[in-house]
C-alpha cells in the first residue's frame, strides 16, 4: 500500500506553480473568513444531476455541493470525507465504512448509512442512466449495518475500489434521499430550488443556465470552521480572450480550466497570476468511430461496420501513420505536451510508452489507403468533429486536416459547442472522428469508463470483448507487478487496434489571482474551494 501511495504521489502530486507570485499560504498566514470567489467556466454545465450529467463543469460543482465517503489527496493518500474510517476484509471483498456523526445534508437531514446505501443503489440502478455505473460492476450489495456503519460487498476483488469512490467522474456523491424522492430527475437536472441537496461545504442557491451558478457557505458543514468563503459564483465565459480580459480587469478570481496555448499571453497580461499545472493525466484523442447502428437509432445494440474506420487498415493509415504527433504538440501546445500513442497518458499509473508502434510515415499511410482502394481517383473524405470547450481542440483539428491532405485525405472540420458534442458522442450522433480530451485518469482502470464494450462513453462503439477481458484482469489483479505486466500488454494491444486513438497528453491548467489563497491543485481530479480564502 505504501508503494502505491508513493507512486500516486508522483503521478498526481505536485502541481507546479508557473506564475511569478501568489505562492500557497505559509503557516504564519491566518485565513480570512468571508468574501465571494468569482470563478469562470469556459463551457456550460450540462445539467445538475450529479449521478448522470457529463462534463468537468458539473463534477466540480458536485465536489463542493456534495460529499462522498473518501477523497484522494495530491500525494495519493485516501482521506475520509463523510467516512471517519474504513476497513477492508482480508479477502478484499468487504469494505466497512464508519461514518462521521455530525454530517448533515443541506436540508437538515442526517447523512447516515441508509443515505449512503440509497445513493449507491441509485447510481447502480440501470433506470438512473448513470455512466458511472460501469465502475460499480464489482459491487454485489450495500448494507446499512447500523446508522453509522455501511458495508459494501464485492463480487470479486477490485484493486481500485477506493480510487473509484474517491475519483473524478467515478466518485460517489451522497444524495439526500428525502430531496431525491421529493423531486423528479428533470427537477435535479434543471437545478430546481431544493432538488439538488448534498452534504458538502457549499449549498446550491441558484443556477441560470448559460449565465451563472451560485453556491453559499453551508453553516452546518461537518468540518469545523470551513468553508472560509461566503459564496462562490461561477460565470460562463466561452471566449478565452474575453475570459483573460475579465481576469486582467479583476472581474474573475479563478479560471477553472485554462487552455495551454494561452499561457504565455496570460503571463504577459497578468504577470502576478498563479498559473497551476501538473502531470499529464488526461489523453488528447483523435477518436475514430468503429461501428454505427444498423437501424440508425441512437445506441442501438444491432451494429453495422462504420463505412470508413471499421477497417483497421484505414484506422492505421489515418490515426497511426498519418498523424504527426510531434508536429501537433509543437503547434497546438507550443511544446508543452508529450506526444503519446498509448491508451492512457504519460502521467497515469502503469502507463507505457508505445510511441514506436505508430511512427509518422506518409508512405505507409498512402500504401494502406491504396490497399483499401483509396487514392487520387477515389479520395477518402471524413468528418472531423470538435467542440468549443478549448480552443486547442480546433487548433489540433486544423493541423490534422493539413496532415491528412499530405496523404491525399480530406478531413472536413465541424465545430460545435460542448453540449452538442456530448450529445453526438454519447448518443451515436453522426461523426467519423473527433478531437477531445475526455477524462483525467488516476489508473488504467479509470479508462474502462471510455472503452469497455458496454460503457456508455464507448464513443467509438467497438465490439471487441478482448478489451473487456484486459480491464477485468487488470482490475482484479491484486499484485502490482503482475498488474503492470497486464497493463503493458493491453496498451500494446490498444495501439495496434486503435479503438481509442491518442495524440498526446493534455496538460491541464488553472489560473488564480494573487489574492486567492489556500487552493490545493489536484488537476481535474479534485477541485475543492472549502479551504480557499481571499487575502484582500
Amino acid at each position: 500500500m505504501r508503494s502505491m501511495r508513493l507512486l500516486l504521489g508522483l503521478l498526481l502530486g505536485t502541481g507546479v506553480l508557473l506564475g511569478a507570485a501568489g505562492a500557497a499560504p505559509t503557516e504564519a498566514q491566518t485565513p480570512k473568513r468571508g468574501g465571494t470567489l468569482r470563478v469562470s467556466y469556459g463551457n456550460e454545465i450540462a445539467n445538475l444531476d450529479f449521478h448522470t450529467a457529463p462534463g468537468y463543469e458539473m463534477m466540480w460543482v458536485a465536489m463542493n455541493v456534495g460529499c462522498g465517503l473518501v477523497n484522494i489527496t495530491p500525494d495519493g493518500k485516501f482521506v475520509g470525507d463523510a467516512a471517519e474510517s474504513w476497513q477492508v476484509s482480508p479477502d478484499g471483498l468487504l469494505y466497512t465504512f464508519k461514518l462521521k456523526k455530525n454530517v448533515l445534508f443541506h436540508d437538515g437531514m442526517k447523512v447516515d448509512a441508509a443515505a449512503v446505501k440509497f445513493s449507491i443503489d441509485r447510481l447502480m440502478d440501470p433506470a438512473t442512466g448513470s455512466g458511472m455505473r460501469t465502475f460499480y460492476e464489482s459491487v454485489n450489495s450495500v448494507e446499512a449495518v447500523d446508522p453509522l456503519t455501511v458495508q459494501i460487498r464485492l463480487k470479486h476483488p477490485y484493486a481500485f475500489m477506493l480510487h473509484m469512490l474517491a475519483g473524478y467522474r467515478t466518485g460517489l456523491i451522497i444524495y439526500s434521499p428525502t430531496a431525491t424522492q421529493k423531486f423528479s430527475l428533470d427537477d435535479r437536472k434543471q437545478g430546481k430550488p431544493g432538488a439538488v441537496v448534498g452534504c458538502g461545504p457549499f449549498k446550491l442557491i441558484e443556477w441560470v443556465k448559460g449565465s451563472h451558478l451560485v453556491m453559499d457557505r453551508f453553516e452546518k458543514y461537518f468540518e469545523p470552521g470551513l468553508p472560509y468563503l461566503d459564496r462562490v459564483i461561477i460565470r460562463v465565459i466561452k471566449d478565452p480572450v474575453t475570459e483573460m480580459a475579465a481576469f486582467k480587469n479583476g472581474e474573475v478570481d479563478f479560471i477553472a480550466s485554462f487552455s495551454p496555448e494561452h499561457v504565455d499571453t496570460m503571463k504577459a497580461q497578468s504577470p502576478r497570476a498563479q498559473i497551476m499545472t501538473g502531470k499529464e493525466t488526461t489523453p488528447m484523442l483523435a477518436a475514430m468511430k468503429v461501428t454505427i447502428p444498423k437501424d440508425g437509432k441512437p445506441m442501438s445494440k444491432d451494429r453495422a461496420p462504420h463505412p470508413i474506420f471499421s477497417d483497421i487498415r484505414v484506422r492505421k493509415a489515418v490515426g497511426c501513420y498519418g498523424i504527426d504527433r510531434k508536429e501537433i504538440v509543437k503547434i497546438a501546445f507550443k511544446g508543452q505536451a508529450t506526444p503519446w500513442v498509448g491508451i492512457i497518458p504519460p502521467g497515469t499509473m502503469d502507463t507505457v510508452d508505445v510511441n514506436h508502434l505508430c511512427p509518422y510515415d506518409q508512405a505507409k499511410a498512402k500504401a494502406l489507403l491504396a490497399e483499401v482502394g483509396y487514392g487520387p481517383q477515389k479520395p477518402l473524405t471524413f468528418e472531423l468533429m470538435t467542440n468549443t470547450e478549448k480552443t486547442v481542440f480546433n487548433v489540433i483539428a486544423t493541423v490534422i486536416k493539413e496532415q491528412m491532405a499530405r496523404i491525399g485525405v480530406t478531413a472536413n472540420i465541424r465545430l460545435v459547442d460542448k453540449v452538442t458534442w456530448m450529445a453526438a458522442a454519447n448518443q451515436d450522433g453522426p461523426w467519423d472522428m473527433y478531437v477531445e480530451d475526455l477524462l483525467s485518469l488516476l489508473t488504467l482502470d479509470s479508462n474502462a469508463f471510455l472503452s469497455t464494450t458496454g460503457a456508455s462513453w464507448n464513443h467509438t462503439r467497438h465490439l471487441d470483448t478482448k478489451v473487456d477481458d484486459y480491464y477485468a484482469r487488470y482490475a482484479r489483479e491484486m499484485d502490482p507487478i503482475k498488474r503492470k505486466a497486464i497493463a503493458k500488454e493491453f496498451q500494446e494491444f490498444s495501439a495496434d487496434k486503435l479503438y481509442w486513438n491518442a495524440i498526446s497528453g493534455s496538460p491541464f491548467y488553472m489560473v488564480a489571482q494573487p489574492w486567492v489563497k489556500g487552493y490545493v491543485y489536484n488537476a481535474e481530479f479534485e477541485v475543492h474551494w472549502d479551504k480557499v480564502w481571499l487575502d484582500k
